[in-house]
């Protein structure tokens, strides 16, 4: 009675299974609350020894027809609302590294031995882990009638799974999964761990479960610790890493040494085959956020968190893209530089997070030549006598460089920083450094011989920090007195 009640269960499971095939999908897989992979069904099945998988005779070889399910069916990725993923330009199916996609394929099993038994094909869902889908979480499928159409049986009620022999080899089943989107060996392709098991003969035992609840109600586990293989297979799922490349100049790639503006141009390159990339994050180490104005001296910007189309994408021609930005920089010496970098970080189409890329640009100081001043005036020390007093002052007109006087000579007394010929005393003296924006004054006493206006001219030689040399016309100025005599 107990053997006849069961092949009643299995034969209501066998009719309920072959009655769930809508649209081509097999809608009667395992529950998402059932994830065991063969380890967990080998041993809930009384089996204490680990399973060794060192067999071959079924293994998995391809997946075919895949369709990545759009749910609800519809979008920009199902133009033709058959809730399947429409391909890309390139013709590609894709899904985002890391996270779970759902997709329906043709799964081939072929034989490379004698006819086994009871086929089960187990898919990693956790992205498989060190051992593929022999522990972890995983899909669990049996061959029935209802997902096969190579299906045979070649048991007796109640076993209703799916056998393989060289008159039906290989078997074919379509199956719908649920797994992780995942590349283990950098190929762009997503990876499926597998395992296949089978019985042998000598160990075929009734297996009546198509579906299951728990890892003991599933009757698709190995004949015998060797009899399973595992491996990865690559799917026609394509996934990649993008990566970009930032070139960052100087529009204007010199600045005055009293400072002024500067623009830089960036431009962002997508490396990626298929996959568009989202600027996340555009910062310059000096000058912050290169996408909004009125800090750290940013005052234009065109720059924004803009989407860079691949290569293949690309029709309108904005890969790579680019903007420039200004900034007001402060005054620096004559040959120092300013360099900073732009870091650019984004997100790729697959998931891909923090791809960044960084790059600098310099800007250097050059000299402002600004002409320095000098002034002479003359005052008579008697109203009767030849010796009259100068004053001279040297004016560094420069906001930045420091101005080295290096002489004063008069075209009437010489040199006047020295006691000497009509010079009769002085208080100038050279070398002497005018800061910027600063002044030297002086004053000598010469004698003057003859009567009448009296016009001499000085002359100075000076040179700046950043090797500048001025002597007349700036450095130069006249003086007159009128030396009359009484006599008694």
């Amino acid at each position: 009675m107990k053997t006849f009640t069961r092949w009643l269960r299995s034969c209501a499971r066998y009719i309920g299974a072959a009655t769930l095939v809508v649209g081509g999908l097999l809608l009667g897989a395992p529950p998402a609350s059932a994830q065991s992979c063969i380890q967990d069904v080998w041993q809930a099945h009384g089996n204490t020894q680990s399973l060794t998988c060192t067999a071959n005779d079924v293994t998995l070889s391809s997946a075919t027809n895949l369709c990545i399910v759009v749910s609800p069916p519809g979008g920009p990725r199902d133009l033709n609302n058959d809730g399947c993923q429409d391909p890309n330009l390139q013709g590609q199916l894709t899904c985002v590294s890391g996270q779970p996609f759902t997709f329906t394929a043709d799964f081939t099993m072929p034989l490379t031995a004698q006819a086994r038994y009871d086929l089960g094909l187990y898919i990693a869902t956790d992205g498989g882990g060190n051992d593929g889908a022999l522990t972890g979480l995983c899909a669990p499928n049996v061959v029935t009638a209802a997902n096969s159409s190579t299906f045979i049986n070649k048991d007796s009620p109640p076993d209703i799974c799916g056998d393989i022999d060289d008159a039906h080899n290989p078997q074919v089943i379509h199956q719908t999964i649920t797994t992780t989107c995942s590349d283990t060996n950098g190929d762009n392709k997503v990876n499926l761990p597998w395992c296949t098991t089978w019985r042998q003969p000598g160990a075929n035992e009734a297996c009546d479960s198509g579906t299951f609840t728990t890892a003991g109600t599933f009757d698709a586990y190995p004949g015998s610790p060797s009899k399973c293989n595992c491996g990865t297979l690559d799917i026609d799922v394509f996934l990649e890493t993008a990566s970009i490349t930032v070139v960052k100049e100087a529009v204007t790639p010199t600045v005055l040494e009293t400072g002024g503006s500067v623009t830089y141009s960036v431009a962002v390159t997508n490396n990626a085959q298929v996959s568009d990339v989202d600027l996340d994050s555009l910062v310059d180490n000096l000058y912050g956020d290169i996408t909004t104005t009125g800090h750290n001296g940013i005052t234009a910007t065109t720059c924004t968190l803009a989407t860079i189309p691949a290569e293949s994408n690309d029709p309108g021609g904005l890969n790579p893209y680019t903007c420039q930005f200004t900034v007001t920089v402060g005054a620096g010496d004559t040959g120092d530089t300013i360099t900073d970098t732009v870091t650019a970080c984004g997100t790729d189409d697959f998931g891909h997070s923090n791809l960044c890329d960084d790059d600098p640009a310099v800007v250097t100081y050059i000299d402002v030549s600004t002409p320095p001043s000098l002034a002479k005036t003359a005052t008579a020390t008697q109203a009767v006598a030849v010796d009259v007093q100068y004053s001279v002052s040297v004016s560094n007109n420069s906001t930045v460089d420091t101005l080295t006087l290096n002489s004063l000579i008069d075209d009437k007394f010489g040199d006047i920083t020295a006691v000497a010929g009509n010079v009769q005393s002085t208080t100038c003296a050279v070398p002497q450094n005018i800061a910027a924006g600063g002044n030297y004054t002086c004053s000598f006493v010469g004698r003057i011989t003859t009567t009448g206006l009296h016009t001499n001219v000085l002359d100075g030689a000076a040179s700046d920090d950043d090797g500048v040399n001025y002597g007349a016309p700036p450095l130069q100025d006249s003086a007159q007195v009128n030396i009359s005599v009484t006599f008694p």
